[in-house]
């Protein structure tokens, strides 16, 4: 097939635009560029032929037998050597594709923009069982899919059986490596198994590989400037996507989203994997983290059910970035999206403990880390020889008891812990999520809401409710950023329920009291103190003396133990019902360290007392005698 190129003139319309009006295109990084109007106005649009493709497809077992599902008599006609960031587990099946071949890649400045057209048809296949009924993958299609870098496996009748999303991929002049696709059950594959609400469902990963043919141009674009990292640095998560299941164990359900961002700022961001040589501008390996826990709305309080262990990013994808940017895997350059599915950010090799990292400057030391387990500055762990991870190790783990209140709301959020990044709270971002249980077990979290930047938290304190009052107030300190929002319901009979959430974004000095103004002797009932464990031995302790509604952590070492205190990018709930009605005033969070008190606007219960006497009568609550 001849290789094809197009250079497309006024690619930009904006740049378009401004040059027809005569003005000078200014651009979101450091105004006028005419090198990267030059690039705008003749962006390189190529297809590129491939040939030799070997596809691969692992499936993940524990999802597989939640669904009884069994792949047999395989019928492997390739092998392949995978890309050493791919995450495809072992035992995955390798196929070859039957020729002629029929697919083609759009290039865009030498970055894989999409699958433009064509099908591949491959040899050999499997079988997949169920109670009930079965399908032959003997022959099985891949089409290039609806969205850009997305594919589509169809049976060889032309059914559509999986969709494949969230693509890892290197391109060089000769080969082009797929890896790291979330491979995804079809509504029309979900319905056959007799679960539709499954149907999204990410049940294994998929890698290809094929061979290209080679430079199209003679001076192609490519690359850009990756050495110039001046400017600010800002990443947004501009999507979450889609939220799965990784495990089930015990009563307990692993959960992890997808993420998509984006460079906003004016600086490069590094980008390098962890354990390769030292780079600029920070001389060592250094890398986002991504974190993700979830929220449940009920009873008129937020409650973080849970939060993951560390992700360390490993591989940026740089597309529809800005002209002339890096397009380099080690730097997110300027305006470059990238992406993350499921399967790679619940990959063993890459999810590690939350207590080596420091938050608020974004610093972890590899050597000797759970990586490195011998000290020698190369990850050995997890690997052969050495002790694995399993079940829920690093996972966001979920209670199902806590999946099913009624009438709850659940929402997804993750965070991009980046260095130096100016703005913390476009890296974060939160969508609400519908968790359903198949018949089999398994759970299927799809989103049911638009995505929205920022934290959970916000999504909480500011709605507009009858008989609600509410402040919602952050703080950046020197050392990170502590947000307090507070919900005040009348109860009729004269109380008033508070409902107060201390978010520690990412101060790194744990949080060990809770500090609020009351009147002396004021009658509080129904004190509540909830954290994100299942642990009742480090419950805080409550006091209501001098004047202070008070809670404190539990014999707090130094450092804190895991769960005595309350750590970075994680929300504690405080609450009590009083028949005092609120004023704004100022609550307190003192931190582990010595002389660390936050004072935060807020409201507390100092207005009057809306009852005669505290006498119990109008609550039912008669300890208010004794």
């Amino acid at each position: 097939m001849p290789k094809r190129l197009v250079l497309r003139p006024c690619a930009y319309l904006i740049l378009c635009l401004a040059v027809a009006l005569g003005a000078s295109p200014a651009f979101a990084h450091g105004g006028h560029d005419p090198a990267a109007a030059e690039a705008a106005a003749l962006v390189q649009v190529e297809e590129w032929p491939v040939h030799n493709i070997v596809t691969s497809i692992a499936f993940a077992p524990g999802f597989m037998e939640g669904l009884d599902l069994r792949v047999v008599d395989v019928r492997e006609t390739a092998s392949l050597a995978h890309h050493d960031l791919s995450v495809s587990a072992e035992g995955d099946f390798v196929f070859a594709a039957q020729p002629p071949l029929s697919l083609d890649l759009e290039v865009r400045d030498g970055v894989l923009h999409q699958f433009s057209r064509g099908v591949i048809s491959h040899d050999g296949g499997f079988d997949l069982v169920w109670d009930g009924g079965a399908l032959s993958f003997d022959g099985f299609l891949l089409r290039p899919g609806q969205e850009p870098r997305t594919l589509d496996l169809h049976a060889a009748n032309g059914v559509p059986l999986f969709n494949a999303t969230h693509m890892h991929f290197e391109l060089t002049d000769d080969r082009l490596d797929v890896f790291n696709m979330d491979l995804r059950l079809t509504p029309q594959l979900a319905a056959k198994l007799g679960e539709p609400n499954m149907a999204g469902a990410a049940v294994g990963v998929l890698a290809m590989r094929a061979n290209t043919e080679g430079p199209r141009t003679e001076e192609p674009v490519r690359g850009g400037v990756c050495d110039d990292f001046s400017g600010d640095v800002d990443v947004a998560l501009i999507d979450i996507g889609s939220v799965g299941q990784s495990n089930r164990a015990n009563g307990f359900v692993g959960v992890t989203p997808s993420a998509t961002l984006k460079n906003v700022g004016t600086a490069n961001v590094p980008w390098y994997r962890k354990f390769t040589a030292p780079a600029p501008p920070y001389n060592n390996d250094q890398h986002p983290f991504l974190v993700w826990s979830l929220y449940r709305f009920a009873d008129g309080r937020i409650e973080q059910l849970g939060v993951s262990d560390i992700k360390h990013a490993f591989l940026t994808l740089n597309f529809n970035c800005d002209p002339g940017a890096c397009t380099n895997s080690d730097i997110l350059g300027l305006g470059c999206e990238d992406v993350y599915g499921t399967g790679t950010n619940n990959s063993y090799n890459h999810v590690s403990l939350r207590e080596e990292i420091e938050a608020g400057p974004a610093l972890w030391n590899g050597v000797g880390s759970h990586f490195d387990q011998n000290g020698d500055g190369v990850q050995d762990h997890p690997g052969n020889g050495t002790p694995g991870d399993g079940g829920m190790d690093h996972r966001l783990p979920i209670l199902e008891a806590d999946l099913d209140t009624l009438g709850a709301e659940y929402w997804i959020e993750s965070w991009y812990i980046i260095r130096d990044d100016i703005n913390i709270f476009n890296n974060m971002g939160h969508q609400q999520v519908g968790p359903s249980q198949s018949g089999s077990g398994n759970w299927s979290f799809p989103t049911t809401s638009a995505y929205l930047g920022g934290p959970a938290i916000d999504r909480w304190a500011d709605e507009v409710e009858a008989g609600v009052q509410s402040t919602n107030e952050t703080l950046q300190t020197a050392q990170g950023h502590v947000q307090i929002a507070v919900r005040v319901r009348e109860l009729g009979g004269g109380l008033f329920r508070y409902e107060y959430a201390v978010m520690n974004h990412d101060i790194d000095a744990q949080f060990d009291s809770f500090t609020i103004p009351v009147p002396e002797g004021a009658l509080l009932q129904d004190v509540l103190f909830r954290d994100n464990d299942q642990d009742p031995g480090n419950e805080w302790t409550f006091a209501n003396a001098g004047g202070f509604a008070s809670w404190s952590s539990p014999n707090v070492s130094s450092p804190p133990e895991v769960g005595e205190a309350q750590d970075w990018g994680m929300l504690f709930n405080f609450g009590f019902t009083t028949p005092i009605s609120p004023e704004a005033s100022v609550t307190r969070v003192t931190t582990a360290e010595p002389n660390g008190s936050i004072s935060v606007q807020s409201l507390a219960p100092l207005g009057v007392t809306t009852l005669i006497f505290a006498n119990g009568f109008e609550s039912g609550d008669t300890t208010a005698w004794d």
